[in-house]
């Protein structure tokens, strides 16, 4: 619904106006939603594992898409985009940084205590991000508010993604706990 909302109120196509308001402005020169029925350089295709009576099988998602992905989802990106969209966001090129906050903020009145307009928010508002997935393909794109970190991570392996993303938010965090304790007794002078 929001695409068409997108459209009505814009006068241009969607697919257009999100190249032009949101991958141009960002940098993002790999990302679309292709037309998988065309020729489309750098583009992975998604592989999902079986466990079958031969033993465990791979299986591509090529016979699972749709012809071309739209507002509900079924882009492309690369893990340089993602980053790309993120380091945009934060700096205001693609919205105000009110808007960012509305954005990555909960809304806790709309019982939704995790989750923005658009971004889930994790460890206590520490962590800013979205996933997005279908079988043989995942990914997530993860903002560390205050921190200066973004992390993405894309696979063409069914849930790679998110266990490399939840190690990496480990690390990450225990580091962040590890100079919060680290001050918390150090001697003042």
């Amino acid at each position: 619904m929001l695409g068409k909302v997108i459209e009505v109120a814009s006068g241009q196509d969607y697919f257009a106006y999100v190249r032009e308001h949101v991958y141009q402005p960002a940098g993002m020169t790999n990302t679309d939603a292709y037309e998988l029925d065309h020729v489309n350089h750098n583009l992975a295709v998604g592989y999902e594992r079986e466990e079958t009576p031969r033993g465990v099988e791979y299986r591509n998602n090529i016979f699972m898409h749709v012809i071309r992905g739209g507002p509900a989802g079924g882009g492309y990106s690369t893990v340089d985009d993602l980053t790309r969209f993120a380091e945009a966001l934060k700096a205001g090129r693609l919205v105000s940084a009110a808007s960012v906050q509305l954005l990555t903020s909960p809304k806790p009145e709309l019982n939704s205590p995790a989750y923005g307009f658009g971004f889930i928010i994790d460890e206590g508002g520490k962590v800013v991000g979205h996933s997005g997935g279908f079988p043989g393909i995942n990914s997530q794109l993860d903002i560390y508010v205050g921190e200066g970190y973004t992390f993405a991570v894309m696979a063409n392996y069914g849930d790679a993604a998110q266990r490399v993303a939840q190690k990496v938010r480990t690390l990450l965090l225990a580091g962040q706990r590890g100079r919060a304790v680290s001050a918390a007794t150090s001697p003042r002078h």
